[in-house]
């Protein structure tokens, strides 16, 4: 015994409760409350931080991780009809809902956010890609 905090909790690293390794190394979430009805614009409790999933950004879930890739993948549905479905984007930060908006007008086309992912009419898996890496985002066609 060396030190004088040695073996004592004032020795020990902060570890995430969830994963069990050190804080700085911890990629767990967070998740904060759900969205409640009274917390519309305008209302007495609403929050700006909170995104349209209902979920509250803080500083610790604010960024969307360095490894994170969107998964593009073309599906054929009934009457010969194609989908593109992007994937892999679980992360609250990257609000679904607002990224769903801007492709639909980028690219002319219907769609909508199911559960995390977004499906868009038609086949366009390689515009999608090209837009999301223009934006900053890392994307890949399956």
């Amino acid at each position: 015994m060396s030190r004088l905090f040695s073996g004592t909790p004032f020795d020990r690293p902060i570890v995430c409760e969830t994963c069990g390794k050190a804080v700085a190394d911890c990629r767990c979430l967070k998740l904060p409350e759900k969205k409640k009805m009274s917390d519309k614009p305008g209302g007495k409790h609403h929050n700006p931080n909170r995104l349209d999933s209902g979920l509250v950004l803080t500083p610790q879930n604010s960024k969307i991780p360095a490894d994170q890739v969107a998964k593009l993948r073309t599906e054929k549905r009934k009457g010969n009809r194609f989908v593109t479905v992007i994937t892999g984007m679980d992360h609250p930060a990257n609000n679904l809902p607002g990224l769903c908006t801007l492709l639909k007008q980028q690219l002319g086309v219907g769609g909508s956010v199911q559960g995390r992912t977004i499906e868009l009419q038609g086949e366009h898996a390689e515009k999608i890609e090209r837009i999301l890496t223009e934006k900053g985002l890392k994307a890949r066609v399956v």
